[in-house]
């Protein structure tokens, strides 16, 4: 008898796999003839791919086994034809609802394309399971389903794609669908449109489904609110909530504690906001909670008990901030955590430690600071993620050996420091290893068997690891990534040790301190791995690589920044896949002959900063990026290149020498976004088609183009125009006011003859105006501006002839000169996926010398209204802005006294009022400018004492002279100095009160007047008659000239006594001496001269004086000449006595 049962339990197992899912073999014998037959009939209408089948293929293998089919008494009660390949036969006419005792049935991964559900399901009553998830049905769910009222199980779920067709339950709703399957308890729609509100769904389900345990509607376009959905909790068995990927923009209600049996709720993605409650935390039997993906929602982390119930925890990007409560280390049954982007901050908390059974743990892209904590006891740990984050600290005192299986660790984008624990390269099970973007020190070192090893990926740049790059490296067979990039790796090595890598794809060696020798590489004996990514950048090549022209999938080659020579082969346009090639920054010199139709895949091809030239550029047809810039091209640019840039976004050919006009066709380039041809020898008119409204920069800057300025469509979408240096004309458009979004307009050293562009004045982003060098003429600012100027942070109008007073009002609209804004680069990132940007440039006038910015940082303000006919007071607003940086106002008109607000502008480095009317004193107030470097104060008419502080002492006489009334250091004029032509005390009166009154009748003294009057009527009576009485004048010359020739000895000059001879002065005398000893320019001396009357009037000493033109300053050499006097007519009597 018991060997009976123990063959009678043998046959049961060998005729059911319980290791395998979905394959259930039935004995033949239990299948009555006629369904048998239903079998072969199905499996005939049924069109499926055999090589993919692993059941359909095999009916009837033999007449013992149908696999996937299970009977009771002869009948078939379960059907199991899942990942069988499905793809069509299947119609409301089939056998298979004529099977109609079925009671389960499965058809899931199948490919019904573009099939709907046939109403023929509803013929088989006897179902309770019904599974049809991603077996590629579309259109309407049929009513026919909701006549299964002994349904358990619905699942007609798919995955979700946005945009791909999908099913739907709109007619019927969801009400009609499920009101009469009250036996339900799982429901899954996941991917179906559903497109209910709160309400509807909400009372559809809880109305109907009495026994709902678990309810999945995941993307079903269900919307809110859920406030009112409390008639859920009637639904007293629900255990597992899945409302992932729904719109709800909702608050999270408090009724989900209400659910006792609750073990998982999934709200991911569906615009939550506000508080969540923190009572769900509290539900006992709450194992997953998945509220990723809600960033508005906040989400209080409470204190946790101990031994809860949760074992995973799913929050990333949602709002948590604050600290990670120690508590954590209650949940002892956790086994993931994700907490990705939730602006936590403090330390990670100690208490992870006692985490043993935890397998995921995923804290990256938050503020997490110091050490991190250990994690032996989590002996499961398989994926440990920590990057993005501000961890510091050496990692070698974490126990990683005891991470047995440790799958993947990133620990990028952090400050850890030190040396790079071995024991991480030799943890068995370690696939990938990312550690980049720290401070990690020292040298690579391991002792372990790298030919055995699982790693895959390996990432360690952007540290500052040193050394030798170890061996070992180079044995890890299993390596498909290898990044080390930016490192102080030394030494040497040959490319051929890449071929000890043969599962390779992405290589990045680029920026370390290491020579890569690149030749013979063709004679080698291995093959070289079929590369996908190879990065070389910075490596000392000398040559290109020969194994590259056998890399026929190579898609991503970067060699830039190296010391390649010679010509661009031939061979690298034909690599069939190659997408990227950067070759910028070498010493190439030409291009291998190319086809005229070039064949390349290249999206990307970056050839600038080389020397090369030829008579033919490589434009690959369906390249998005070119850039040929800073070479020696001296082509004309090809009239038909538009042809060639049928996708381009981006084009620059700037920095050479191409010749000609700029090619009309080039506007045919239709997603063009960046064209920049500036510094080249282009000459005609700009065309007009070049107002494409995909284009966001044009730089046409350094050329001689003239003509005017093209005008600009309604549509205009730039936000960089430079135009600079050129030979344009006429008037600025009236229509760049379509430029809305312009922030870069540099017209600068031109010949616009315009008043001030006020027709910008509603473009609210423009942040760079420059109008530079120019004839623009008449008032600054508009009358009534409507606009504000925010963010404008550099105006240089200088060197044009504006007039007029500069206007206060002008000034307060520039927030962005008034507070410091986040360190940036004006650029244009118009490739978002590639990192690629345009970098916007400027040429400023910084302390005094012209430069160009090649980047141009959002915190750099500077304002230059120099060279100009502005006049007025300086406006008190400009102290206003607080972020200003530089400011210049030299060579206008300017008057008054120079404002005690600029003492405000902290951030000052550079100021220059030079050449202007300016007086009173030098405000104190400059003293505490700390950052002030450059100072230029000079030719104005300031008074009183430089200040003697801080800064001050640290500029020179330069910055000071030209005020005749200035004294103090570093001029050489003291203030105690009475002989001085400045101020001193005696220049001011006291008044009662003990202050200087400079101003008003309190300043008068009347007995200085009357002296000054009683000497001018004393000389009167001398001089008059010596005026008209010829012996007179005789004797009184012979009087002076005694007096000279005892007195100028004795002080170590000679002096002769004139003749009245008429005679001829010399004829190297230069005007120009006389005029600067005496103090004048030419045009103050009276020239008119006699010839019959012509004198000499002896010699004289000078100092020989030049004006540089180049500084605006006057040169004096120390070594004294002598000169005859000219020859000087007695009306020039006053010049000449003032000369000797």
């Amino acid at each position: 008898m018991r060997i009976w049962l123990l063959l009678w339990l043998v046959l049961i197992l060998a005729q059911t796999n319980p290791f395998s899912i979905g394959r259930i073999l039935v004995s033949g014998q239990c299948l009555a003839g006629d369904q048998k037959l239903l079998l072969l009939e199905l499996k005939e209408s049924l069109n499926f791919t055999a090589s993919l089948s692993s059941k359909l293929v095999r009916w009837p293998q033999s007449n013992d086994s149908w696999d996937g089919v299970t009977c009771e008494g002869g009948r078939v009660t379960g059907l199991d034809l899942s990942n069988e390949s499905i793809a069509g036969g299947l119609n409301d006419s089939s056998r298979l609802f004529r099977l109609k005792y079925l009671r389960r049935l499965n058809l899931a991964f199948n490919r019904f394309q573009f099939l709907e559900i046939p109403s023929g399901f509803g013929n088989l009553t006897n179902l309770v399971y019904l599974n049809l998830s991603n077996a590629g049905f579309t259109g309407q769910v049929p009513i026919a389903i909701s006549r299964l009222t002994r349904l358990v199980t619905l699942d007609v779920s798919m995955l979700y794609f946005p945009g791909l067709t999908s099913l739907k339950v709109e007619n019927p709703n969801l009400k009609m669908l499920v009101e009469n399957l009250s036996e339900l308890r799982e429901l899954h729609l996941d991917g179906v449109d559903v497109s209910a509100t709160g309400n509807e769904w909400c009372n559809a389900l809880s109305s109907s489904l009495p026994k709902l345990q678990v309810l999945s509607m995941m993307n079903c376009n269900l919307s809110g609110p859920i406030e009112s959905c409390s008639s859920l909790v009637n639904l007293h068995s629900l255990s597992v909530i899945k409302l992932d990927g729904n719109n709800l923009s909702t608050t999270v209600p408090e009724f989900f504690a209400s659910f006792s049996n609750l073990t998982t709720l999934h709200l991911s993605s569906c615009g939550l906001q506000g508080v969540f409650p923190q009572k769900i935390f509290q539900v006992q039997t709450l194992q997953t909670l998945d509220l990723s993906v809600n960033q508005l929602l906040q989400v209080s982390l409470p204190e946790f008990p101990e031994n809860g119930s949760l074992q995973t925890l799913v929050l990333s990007f949602t709002n948590i901030s604050g600290r990670l409560p120690y508590s954590i280390g209650n949940l002892r049954n956790l086994s993931t955590i994700a907490l990705v982007n939730c602006s936590l901050g403090g330390n990670i908390p100690s208490s992870f430690t006692n985490l043993s059974r935890l397998t995921f743990l995923d804290l990256s892209l938050n503020n997490f600071t110091g050490l991190i904590p250990s994690l032996s006891k989590s002996k499961n740990l398989t994926q440990i993620t920590l990057s993005h984050n501000k961890l510091t600290g050496p990692i070698n005192s974490t126990q990683w050996e005891s991470l047995l299986t440790l799958l993947n660790i990133d620990l990028g984008y952090n400050s850890l420091e030190g040396n790079i624990p071995s024991s991480l390269f030799e943890l068995p099970s370690i696939q990938k290893l990312q550690l980049s973007n720290n401070q990690f020190s020292g040298q690579l070192m391991g002792s372990f068997n790298a030919t055995l090893h699982m790693l895959d990926t390996v990432d360690l740049s952007n540290n500052n690891i040193g050394g030798e790059l170890p061996m070992f490296i180079w044995k890890l067979q299993g390596l498909k990534y290898l990044s080390l990039s930016s490192n102080n790796f030394s030494g040497s090595l040959h490319i051929n040790l890449v071929c000890q890598l043969k599962n390779l794809s992405y290589l990045d060696l680029s920026y370390n301190r290491f020579s890569i020798n690149a030749t013979n590489t063709a004679s080698q004996a291995s093959p070289f791995p079929e590369l996908r990514t190879l990065r070389l950048a910075s490596c000392q090549l000398r040559t290109l690589p020969d194994f590259l022209a056998e890399q026929p999938r190579l898609v991503y080659l970067d060699l830039s920044n190296n010391h390649i020579q010679g010509k661009i082969p031939k061979w690298i346009w034909g690599l069939q896949y190659l997408q990227y090639l950067n070759l910028s920054s070498n010493l190439l010199d030409d291009i291998e002959t190319l086809s005229l139709n070039l064949t390349s895949s290249l999206s990307v091809l970056d050839l600038h900063k080389n020397s090369l030239r030829g008579q033919m550029l490589p434009l690959p047809p369906s390249a998005i990026y070119m850039d040929f810039s800073s070479n020696n091209f001296t082509l004309v640019i090809p009239p038909a290149i538009g042809m060639s840039l049928s996708g381009a976004i981006f084009l620059s050919l700037s920095n050479n020498k191409f010749q000609g006009s700029i090619p009309k066709s080039i506007c045919k380039a239709e997603y063009l976004k960046v064209l920049d041809l500036s510094h080249n020898n282009l000459t005609g008119n700009i065309p007009d088609c070049l107002r494409m409204e995909s284009l966001k920069v044009l730089n046409l800057r350094n050329n001689t183009l003239d003509g005017s300025i093209f005008n600009i469509t309604e549509t205009c979408g730039l936000k960089t125009l430079d135009l600079s240096y050129n030979l344009l004309q006429g008037e600025l458009p009236k229509s760049l006011a379509n430029c809305t979004n312009l922030e870069v307009l540099d017209i600068g050293n031109n010949q616009i003859d315009d008043v001030f562009p006020c027709q910008l004045k509603s473009i609210a982003s423009i942040r760079v105006l420059v109008l530079r060098s120019n004839k623009f003429h008449g008032r600054v600012g508009c009358p009534k501006p409507n606009g504000t100027w925010k963010m404008l942070q550099i105006v240089d109008i200088s060197s044009n002839n504006f007039s007029g007073i500069l206007p206060a009002q002008c000034l307060t609209t520039w927030e962005a000169m008034k507070v410091k804004v986040d360190l940036n680069h004006i650029q244009y990132p118009f490739l978002d996926w590639t990192g690629l940007y345009y970098q916007d440039t400027v040429s400023v006038t910084i302390k005094g010398l012209q430069v160009e910015l090649v980047k141009i940082l959002t915190i750099f303000t500077s304002i230059d209204f120099s060279c100009n006919n502005l006049e007025g007071p300086i406006p008190d607003t400009l102290g206003n802005l607080k972020a200003l940086y530089f400011l210049n106002l030299s060579k206008n008109a300017f008057s008054g006294p120079i404002p005690l607000s600029l003492g405000n502008l902290q951030q000052l480095e550079s100021l220059d009022l030079s050449c202007n009317n300016l007086n009173g004193t030098i405000p104190p107030q400059l003293i505490d400018l700390n950052f002030l470097s450059f100072l230029n104060l000079s030719y104005n008419k300031l008074e009183g004492s430089i200040p003697a502080a801080k800064q001050f002492l640290t500029f020179s006489e330069d910055s000071f002279e030209g005020n005749g009334r200035l004294c103090g250091s570093p001029l050489p004029t003291k203030c105690s100095d009475p002989d001085r032509k400045g101020t001193d005390s005696s220049d001011t009166i006291s008044t009662k009160d003990g202050k200087n009154d400079s101003d008003g009748w309190g300043s008068i003294n009347f007995q200085f007047i009357l002296v000054g009057l009683g000497f001018g009527a004393g000389a009167a009576v001398v001089v008059a008659p010596l005026t008209f009485w010829k012996t007179g004048q005789e004797w009184y010359d012979d009087l002076v000239d005694k007096l000279l020739e005892v007195v100028l000895p004795k002080m170590g000059f000679t002096y002769t006594r004139h003749h009245h001879d008429n005679f001829e002065g010399d004829e190297d005398f230069e005007t120009s001496s006389t005029a600067i000893l005496g103090g004048y320019g030419s045009n103050e001396f009276d020239e008119e001269e006699e010839e019959d009357e012509e004198e000499s009037w002896g010699r004289y000493c000078v100092f020989c004086t030049k004006l540089d033109l180049s500084v605006k300053k006057v040169i004096h050499d120390p070594k004294c000449t002598c000169y005859d006097s000219p020859p000087m007519s007695s009306s020039s009597s006053y010049s000449s006595s003032s000369s000797s």
